[in-house]
């Protein structure tokens, strides 16, 4: 005689709720023995395969309807039913890749953040080779920069600070797709300090740019500044831009 098994072990064993079990039952792929008298549902071994068929199915991401209908699938239709099924994982898979690619540059900056907190003032290179001009309504360039933050680079000279110029990095490589009057910066091999610039947001958006140059020039003399978006976040109770600010330096 087969044993049978009451609905709460059934939920127990393949560890799922027995609302799902009932749901199974109301869409017709699910069959269990019913009794007249008090209704109470029995399942027996024949429907520990069925059920593991439809988490099988279910895990592959196949909706209850097609897996209703697998048993009067025949194999050329399987086939392009997985077919289909796998160009729409290929598609997700692609989605989330992109997805964390934006968190790990997201994570870059705040690790640059903290690098920057701890260590400013350091001497390096500076770490893109153009920058061309940047308006929010240029559609292939704002997405650029949803796709990449840290792109949104602003352009300003120490000496004439207020003629500020909105750009975004690109590779060297691509500068020839842009006009000459687009690129508002070019590398030109010279040495750069490196700290965090905080710019709060709020009226006059201020920032503490001309405090940085101030220590910077009493040792150097300075020209260009290429400060580099990272993030917005609040900080001792205010919001601020951070930007990684580049400046160029020459002996005095």
């Amino acid at each position: 005689m087969s044993k049978h098994f009451q609905i709460g072990e059934i939920a127990q064993f393949f560890q799922i709720p027995a609302s799902t079990l009932r749901y199974w039952e109301e869409k017709g792929i699910l069959k269990p023995n019913q009794d007249q008298n008090n209704h109470y549902r029995s399942y027996c071994i024949e429907d520990f395969m069925t059920i593991s068929d439809i988490i099988f199915y279910k895990n592959l991401g196949l909706p209850l309807k097609h897996i209703k209908e697998m048993e009067e699938t025949s194999v050329d239709e399987h086939a392009l039913l997985f077919e289909d099924l796998m160009t729409s994982l290929k598609n997700e898979q692609a989605v989330l890749e992109q997805r964390m690619q934006k968190l790990r540059h997201h994570m870059q900056a705040i690790d640059m953040l903290h690098e920057l907190q701890q260590h400013p003032y350091q001497i390096t290179n500076i770490d893109t080779d153009c920058i061309v001009s940047f308006e929010f309504l240029e559609a292939d360039k704002l997405y650029q920069y949803i796709n990449n933050p840290y792109l949104y680079s602003r352009v300003q000279y120490s000496h004439h600070l207020s003629q500020e110029q909105r750009g975004l990095t690109i590779d060297k490589n691509d500068a020839d797709q842009y006009s000459k009057e687009e690129i508002i910066w070019k590398k030109q091999g010279k040495r750069y300090m490196t700290f965090l610039m905080r710019e709060e947001i709020s009226e006059g958006f201020p920032n503490d740019l001309k405090e940085h140059l101030a220590v910077i020039e009493k040792q150097y003399h300075t020209g260009a500044v290429i400060s580099r978006f990272l993030l917005c976040a609040k900080e001792n109770g205010k919001v601020y831009d951070f930007y990684k600010t580049f400046v160029e330096i020459k002996e005095k």
